[in-house]
């Protein structure tokens, strides 16, 4: 086991020491579960409190908050739970695979894997694509022709990377990713309806991470592109030609239609919808279940559905939890309308 002292985790986040520099810490823990050889954080005073006496390893706390005396040694530091966050991988590094590549895979003709790279069981790779320097593919996995995976991706078991997409470095697809898969696109005529060919490409940025059992489809002409250190959680759904910008936040079940447009450092609540051919104006943030049936402006906070500005919103449902009271105050006027034979 490898321990560590505190001045040690200190310097490994830029924070300063108040208390026991020398301590040694052997783990990470919750603020409610961290023992006297554990490094935990809390973000206010009133989490604080959830110290209770226990004396801990070591704790991540910021700046400006105080603190009562303790034998706990302290790491003041700006952001404690990122700093958390980075010791958490000093802890528990992730763990890598020696490279090569499995004897189960199947790897078509001119395709070229990269040193570094591992490959692991049951994956097959179709002809002319690049895996690229240190990355990972795991089990079960296929990927198919003229594809290019940038440089020390983790590519989950179980995903499916179809023709022509292109990905770029430390992106990370956890289990069941589909990229690259055909639209939904239909058009009628005399026979019924007739499907439209989607002969555009998938395109995901740097950084970007796609939670398990997402699919983000192919564009009908265009591209359908996921910008740089956009994180997406489980279940979601890109359609085909949607574009979204850098670092936006997609949380479980949204699902976003054909065309949109969502811009830089958008957050998208759990169970979001996004009627297509829409644009999402940069930093814009839409809650949960919100169903979106128009543009939304840069930095608009919007809510409900349809979903309108989120005071706007709120006012409608508080109005709509009155609703009960009003019709019953109608009903009593109506029946004493009734008896006094107006």
């Amino acid at each position: 086991m490898t321990t560590y002292t505190v001045k040690e985790l200190a310097d490994l986040v830029a924070g300063e020491v108040e208390g026991d520099a020398s301590r040694r810490v052997e783990g990470v823990a919750s603020v409610d579960r961290a023992g006297p050889t554990d490094v935990t954080f809390v973000v206010s005073e009133r989490y604080a409190q959830r110290l209770g006496p226990r004396s801990v390893g070591a704790c991540l706390v910021a700046p400006d908050v105080e603190l009562a005396a303790s034998d706990t040694a302290y790491i003041r530091v700006r952001n404690p739970e990122l700093a958390f966050s980075q010791l958490l991988g000093v802890f528990h590094p992730e763990h890598r695979r020696e490279p090569g590549v499995h004897p189960t895979a199947i790897i078509g003709r001119g395709t070229r894997i990269q040193e570094g790279a591992w490959i692991g069981p049951y994956v097959t790779i179709g002809e002319d694509t690049l895996i690229g320097r240190g990355s990972h593919v795991g089990p079960h996995t296929h990927v198919d022709d003229d594809v290019v995976i940038g440089k020390d991706c983790r590519i989950g078991p179980g995903c499916t990377i179809l023709h022509d997409t292109r990905i770029g470095d430390r992106v990370r697809l956890y289990t069941g990713v589909r990229l690259g898969v055909d639209g939904f696109g239909y058009t009628p005529g005399a026979e019924g309806l007739t499907r439209i060919p989607q002969v555009g490409r998938c395109i995901i940025g740097d950084d970007v991470e796609i939670g398990a059992n997402c699919t983000v489809d192919r564009g009908a002409l265009g591209d359908t592109v996921i910008g740089r250190g956009t994180k997406i959680d489980n279940l979601v759904h890109i359609a085909h030609n949607v574009t979204i910008g850098e670092d936006c936040i997609l949380v479980a079940q949204v699902g976003i239609a054909g065309s949109v447009g969502v811009a830089h450092g958008v957050h998208l609540g759990g169970q979001a919808g996004i009627a297509g051919h829409l644009t999402i104006g940069a930093g814009a943030r839409i809650a949960a279940q919100a169903g979106v049936i128009g543009d939304v402006p840069a930095g608009g906070v919007y809510s409900g559905y349809p979903a309108r500005p989120h005071r706007e919103a709120l006012r409608a449902s508080a109005g709509t939890f009155r609703m009960a009271e009003v019709l019953r105050r109608l009903a009593r006027l109506e029946r004493r309308l009734d008896r006094e034979g107006r």
